[in-house]
């Protein structure tokens, strides 16, 4: 017999013991005695297994279904199951029942359904390419402001092989569910449909090297990866399922039945599994790994390990950061001459240095480079050229970019309450309570998040002041993209955009005066030393016209971010506003804010605002 026949072989006797191992995962539950037919439809696991919630399954792909009215309709979705299995014939092939829901076969015999043994089901059997999966991950990919779709980050699962298996990792599959967007949506188009549920969406897989290369190469995104603690026979179930649902058509909702939503709940079939986080209207990818790194099963972390994947940008600013001053500046005279004075730059020094500086520009030619370069693209020059003279210099030890001492799952939550008291110059004492829904702002950006950058949506503040309740602000959506710039070498020179919409106050002396406001801006940031980092902003607002303030105004900005140590941020900026119609003409404004973390979810805020009067603040807040 040869190797390869005696893998396939072997691979299929293995996937059989752990049918009948997952079969065990089942029994012994409250319907393993001769359950009724009644009592077992109505069970969490059918329920999980139809993905039943509110009156009918959230599938609507009539392939997903053996009853006619199986959607809406769980005990006859049931018995269909039962009968179609037990009068499948003993050949079996891809249409057999129990080959296109191996999932649920596994369960009811579980349960104790009489059913006649699984037969060979080729299409699945060969599935993840014909390796044994021998765990699963759950790969978050970090926010991406560049796209609302992203915002929040991204979640998605990935079929482990055994290691045994001789090939890459990158080879592993990975299971995706995303929405189905058409041509031509716009951002605006797709928020607002996204949240009412006007897109299609599915789950589908592909190899891992396809999101490692979009996420990390083309949109610079880090990936992490959480290996979960399951059991063979637990793994082998996801498996099943995963295969159900391929290629079913839901109704895709951004905020709550996300990419998140939909991957946790494939792994919440699992008995004593649960990390979606329960009482919000809103899934964000990043409480899926808090939820995962925080839980424990069968006395057991959930998380068995965690894998870095950083982006083309990660790894050339991790480099970047390590290089001295001579070598920083070797990097950017090649930048500047190429060709044989560029190289003549860096040959200049000594040896490890040369080796510092070449790693630092591989990863800086590589995060330039276009998705498909000519031959004759500068960058791909210079990547070549490069690459030639590396391969000169005497071997050294291998330089990885250093690891961060930190990941999502060890971050603070996403929601944010705080209260505070106030004075101001004219009014006098007041106090302040705060709701954001999510996520960040400049100050509490996490490691994991693009600093000095924003993303708030639900962000609501309230004045009280001598009984007053006023508000001060309702934002549907605050979002600031900050591109660091790190080197200032071309390429990273640090873009930078801000827009936002909601509810504000015209200025801090007037209490019943909010406006409705969209806001825009572009600009660009700089880092000038390893803790300060500055910016410069040019753009406007539309408003109605409160009190004849006007309704349209345009602006310059600059700002200034502190970071300190233990945690500590500072940010000041002053505004200046040139109002194009209304009573006003010119208004200035300027802040002063700092913020000190206590512990994970705690922080304290000192503030100082001038904006026709002068108000100061301290707060408390809790992340949640």
């Amino acid at each position: 017999m040869g190797s390869a026949a005696f893998f396939v072989e072997g691979n299929v006797l293995r996937k059989t013991v752990l049918l009948l191992i997952t079969i065990g995962l089942f029994q012994g539950s409250v319907y393993a005695q001769s359950p009724t037919l009644d009592a077992l439809a109505a069970s969490p696991g059918w329920y999980g297994l139809l993905h039943f919630e509110d009156g009918k399954s959230a599938i609507h792909a009539d392939t997903f279904f053996l009853a006619e009215d199986g959607r809406h309709d769980p005990v006859a979705e049931l018995r269909a199951t039962i009968d179609a299995m037990r009068a499948a014939s003993e050949t079996g092939g891809d249409d057999d029942p129990r080959c296109r829901f191996p999932a649920r076969y596994v369960w009811l015999v579980g349960q104790e359904v009489s059913l006649p043994p699984r037969p060979a089901c080729p299409a699945f059997d060969d599935w993840v390419y014909g390796a044994e999966t021998e765990s699963i991950s759950i790969v978050f990919a970090t926010g991406y402001l560049g796209n609302p779709a992203s915002f929040y980050g991204h979640t998605l699962l990935k079929f482990n092989a055994d290691e045994n298996v001789s090939r890459s990792d990158l080879l592993d599959v990975t299971v995706n569910y995303g929405a189905v967007i058409p041509p031509g949506t716009g951002p605006l188009e797709y928020i607002v449909k996204g949240a009412v549920g006007g897109f299609d969406a599915g789950f589908s897989h592909i190899q891992y090297y396809y999101h490692e290369h979009a996420y990390g190469d083309l949109e610079l995104r880090d990936l992490w990866e959480y290996e979960l603690n399951l059991a063979p026979a637990e793994v082998e179930f996801i498996v099943a399922h995963a295969w159900e649902v391929l290629g079913k058509e839901y109704t895709y909702y951004f905020f709550r039945r996300n990419c998140a939503f939909r991957m946790a709940e494939v792994l919440e079939l699992l008995p004593e599994f649960s990390i979606i986080p329960e009482h919000r209207p809103w899934t964000i990818p990043q409480a899926l790994v808090l939820n995962a790194a925080a839980s424990t099963r069968n006395d057991q972390p959930l998380v068995r390990s965690v894998t870095y994947h950083p982006s083309r940008q990660s790894t050339f600013n991790a480099r970047f950061r390590e290089l001295s001053t001579p070598q920083r500046r070797a990097l950017a005279a090649f930048i500047n001459l190429r060709g044989d004075k560029g190289i003549a730059a860096i040959s200049s020094l000594p040896v490890e240095d040369q080796h510092a500086v070449l790693d630092a520009l591989i990863d800086y030619l590589q995060f330039r480079l276009p998705e498909n370069p000519s031959t004759d693209d500068p960058d791909a020059v210079a990547y070549r050229a490069v690459l030639a003279y590396r391969f000169t210099l005497p071997r050294s030890a291998e330089r990885s970019p250093p690891l961060p001492d930190y990941d999502p799952s060890q971050e603070r939550d996403p929601g944010y309450l705080s209260a505070a008291a106030t004075y101001q110059s004219d009014l006098g004492a007041g106090l302040q309570l705060r709701w954001r829904a999510a996520y960040y702002d400049p100050l509490d950006t996490t490691p994991s998040q693009n600093p000095n950058s924003e993303l708030t949506m639900g962000d609501v503040i309230l004045g009280v002041r001598d009984g007053d309740v006023d508000l001060q602000r309702a934002q549907l959506f605050r979002v600031e993209s900050v591109n660091s710039g790190l080197s200032g070498l071309p390429g990273d020179r640090g873009k930078s955009w801000r827009l936002a919409l909601g509810m504000q106050r015209q200025d801090i002396s007037c209490g019943q005066c909010a406006v409705v406001r969209f806001e825009g801006d572009i600009g660009a940031s700089r880092w000038l030393s390893d803790s300060l980092i500055a910016g410069v902003y040019a753009g406007g607002a539309i408003q109605d016209n409160q009190n004849r303030n006007g309704n349209a105004f345009v602006r310059a900005r600059v700002y200034a971010n502190w970071h300190g140590p233990n945690g500590l941020r500072l940010r000041t900026t002053y505004e200046h506003r040139q109002h194009l119609d209304g009573r006003l003409e010119g208004e200035d404004l300027f802040s002063v804010e700092a913020r000190a973390p206590l512990g994970r979810n705690f922080d304290v805020r000192l503030g100082v605002t001038k904006n026709v009067e002068t108000e100061t603040m301290i707060s408390f807040g809790r992340y949640w």
